[in-house]
């Protein structure tokens, strides 16, 4: 028995996999982080185009109600075109803003629960699922 045991110990051809499966779960979990982070920051990217592109389309409005409904017409006619992005979870909030009101805010917001989300968080720590982006544009004629 002590021939074969001093044979093992000597013998190296093994250690690679040995090694790879002390590394495998650490690397596991940073391509699971990646991808978590990746899927988050298109959302925050998708987010933040809507809401700017549904402002710059709100411009053409003469009164405030109707560029709230300009902006949120886009939205519902636009938003399945992003990646990731379920349109029914959109909320869309317009209004004035900034002094004297002279700006127009279109802020749109998404849950990204009940997505993939919820299982990339389960493994990796990633941002809430909540995120609410906006955009603002000055009323013409200034």
């Amino acid at each position: 028995m002590l021939p074969a045991l001093s044979r093992l110990l000597r013998n190296q051809h093994a250690t690679t996999a040995i090694e790879f499966a002390f590394i495998a779960p650490i690397l596991l979990l940073l391509l699971v982080g990646i991808m978590g982070y990746g899927y988050v920051f298109g959302i925050y990217h998708s987010i933040q185009q809507i809401a700017a592109e549904a402002a710059r389309s709100s411009v053409s409005g003469l009164s405030d109600t109707e560029r709230s409904q300009i902006a949120r017409d886009f939205i519902r006619a636009h938003a399945g075109a992003y990646a990731f992005i379920d349109p029914a979870k959109l909320r869309v909030r317009t209004g004035q803003t900034g002094p004297q009101m002279q700006s127009f805010e279109v802020s749109v917001a998404y849950d990204m629960s009940g997505s993939i989300y919820d299982d990339l968080s389960r493994l990796v720590s990633l941002p809430q699922p909540v995120i609410e982006r906006r955009a603002i544009v000055q009323r013409g004629g200034y």
